[in-house]
């Protein structure tokens, strides 16, 4: 994709003389929770699982976005989920892409459809543009199935000695998720896009 095919999308973003490869960026937040999240799990008959908690909770924000179909990712931790905190993200997103024209799909969250960021989108127009997904629809944010993933093998049923414990694990399990893992996540068959 480039930015002909962004005029075509969109007029206007971008300007005609300049051409520019584009990516598509899913993006999500999620909580990273020190308390457990449980879940269904097999056990021994008459033995009931018992899940180790902290008693009170303390809660930690993971923004992520993810290049479809590469895989391409970038995930922060943050104390709060405030626009602060998404227009710095973005700001990330867009020195890391550069050299490329971003559209950033995601959902109608208050803290992506605050007028707060329009002066962020209107400044960076020319290299990032917003693709709102439909209210109610998280099926269609490709991120959420690799939240669904991390949730089933990290945090689902085990507990950490420390909050900071828990996101380490998370980072690491994203840092080390391997292409194949990520393809099959969003429904790509790895063979067929390394073929081409």
């Amino acid at each position: 994709m480039t930015s002909n095919d962004v005029l075509a999308i969109a007029p206007g973003i971008i300007g005609p003389a300049e051409t520019k490869a584009a990516v598509l960026i899913y993006y999500d937040e999620t909580e990273i929770h020190w308390c457990p999240d449980t879940g269904k799990d097999y056990q021994l008959i008459h033995h009931q699982n018992q899940i180790l908690s902290p008693g009170t909770d303390a809660v930690e924000y993971l923004l992520g976005g993810i290049v479809y179909p590469s895989g391409e990712g970038l995930y922060q931790m943050f104390a709060r989920k405030r626009t602060i905190e998404v227009e710095s993200f973005l700001i990330s997103l867009c020195e890391m892409f550069g050299d490329r024209f971003i559209f950033l799909v995601w959902d109608n969250a208050s803290t992506h459809t605050t007028q707060l960021l329009a002066p962020f989108f209107s400044a960076h127009c020319e290299m990032i543009y917003p693709v709102y997904l439909p209210t109610y629809s998280p099926w269609l944010n490709l991120i959420e199935r690799l939240w669904r993933q991390m949730r089933a093998e990290i945090t689902k049923n085990n507990f950490f000695a420390t909050l900071a414990q828990t996101c380490q694990a998370v980072g690491d399990w994203l840092q080390d998720l391997s292409f194949e893992k990520f393809m099959t996540l969003m429904g790509l068959d790895p063979l067929t896009f390394l073929l081409h």
